[in-house]
């Protein structure tokens, strides 16, 4: 399934979009699409909820466990939950889990494909179409905020946690383009419906 600019336009509700200001939201997601790496979080002046865990947060001290050496260890991550889910201010029957994916520095995904002896044209163009959002499965954050480099997201390495044992600080908000592009990736990447299976009973 391709993700483009005229997709993310198809996709966005009327009423997000009729007003004057509010068109500057489609066309700050069409900049992100075509590459720019402005844009993507809230200025640390503007961002108001340190103390709040938001869905797109990037985090320090989210804890996984890894099946190669079986440690658990302490990462740095996006909080893929919804907000509303892991609210300390809702009561619960039992505690909420934090889903989450880890930050991967992209030089070390170029790394990895170096490793694995692809043409210099290839790594270039897939590097290209990472920062461009147009593989489904990795999101792209570009350095900002307190990210000091470029760094990617793996949708298919989740993990979860409990919201209790969450103590790192935060290192982004994502703006509100760059949340609805990562609202985007998620649905495309565990809600693509045009699979073509037979499904009937």
């Amino acid at each position: 399934m391709s993700f483009d600019v005229e997709r993310l336009r198809n996709q966005i509700p009327f009423y997000l979009t009729a007003k004057p200001e509010q068109k500057e939201l489609l066309h700050n997601l069409e900049s992100l699409i075509r590459g720019t790496n402005k844009g993507y979080y809230i200025s640390a002046a503007r961002d108001v909820s340190d103390d709040a865990v938001l869905q797109g947060d990037g985090r320090n001290g989210l804890q996984l466990y890894s099946f190669e050496d079986g440690k658990k260890h302490e990462v740095r991550g996006i909080v893929l939950s919804n907000t509303c889910d892991i609210s300390t201010d809702n009561e619960r029957v039992w505690v909420p889990r934090i889903i989450f994916a880890p930050i991967v520095k992209l030089s070390a995904i170029e790394a990895r494909f170096k490793v694995h002896q692809l043409a210099e044209d290839a790594i270039k163009s897939r590097i290209k179409s990472i920062k461009n959002q147009s593989v489904t499965n990795i999101f792209y954050l570009p350095s900002g905020a307190r990210l000091d480099e470029d760094h990617v997201v793996l949708l298919d390495d989740l993990h979860s946690m409990p919201a209790g044992k969450l103590s790192g600080e935060k290192l982004f908000t994502l703006s509100m383009a760059g949340f609805y592009l990562f609202s985007f990736k998620l649905s495309i990447h565990f809600c693509r419906l045009q699979e073509n299976i037979d499904r009937r009973p």
